[in-house]
């Protein structure tokens, strides 16, 4: 797992729960005194590890972690990544080529054996994106999530049109996003 997940999941859990709760959370992983680094790559198991925990602690399901994470998310990550992002993009640009032009390239210029998700996004009617996740970490819930932020920093709104199901570590799912009208983008 790439650190810089877990070191924006540690900011998201200080932001959202406080100092108290992340050492809750490594405590009852198992890790009371990991930090994680942005740089570094860790075991899957890892994160595995502290979402099973939020969830005692939160009571939420891992699903509803992942989704609100990867919303929470996406602003932390666009903001480090910026120079990477052409200025004129909107939301479907951003979603039509994150994988290929930032994702790909972050995750492989700190490991080149690493093995990304795969996000395949197509426009299938004007602002109607299919979105198929393809991973063995099971993290749909997080790209869900991911593209309500990505939504939402654009200025726009993202309505989940379809979910599917999430077989064999693939799932496609459909949105449509619609934009905000006087909203102030990213």
């Amino acid at each position: 797992m790439h650190g810089v997940i877990l070191s924006k999941l540690k900011d998201y859990v200080l932001d959202t729960r406080g100092a108290d709760a992340w050492d809750a959370i490594r405590n009852d992983a198992g890790m009371p005194d990991s930090s994680f680094v942005p740089i570094r790559i860790y075991p899957d198991e890892d994160l595995d590890a502290l979402l099973e925990s939020a969830g005692k602690l939160t009571g939420l399901p891992r699903v509803s972690i992942l989704e609100d994470f990867g919303e929470w998310v996406i602003p932390p990550l666009i903001s480090m990544y910026r120079a990477m992002i052409p200025e004129d993009w909107d939301a479907v640009d951003f979603l039509t080529n994150v994988d290929e032009r930032v994702h790909e390239r972050v995750i492989r210029m700190k490991d080149p054996e690493a093995r990304p998700p795969s996000i395949g996004v197509t426009e299938v009617a004007p602002r109607e994106l299919e979105i198929t996740y393809r991973s063995h970490r099971n993290m749909s819930a997080l790209a869900i999530g991911c593209v309500r932020g990505v939504a939402a920093y654009y200025g726009e709104e993202m309505q989940l049109l379809e979910k599917g199901r999430e077989e064999n570590g693939v799932r496609c799912f459909r949105v449509r996003l619609t934009p905000i009208k006087g909203a102030a983008t990213g």
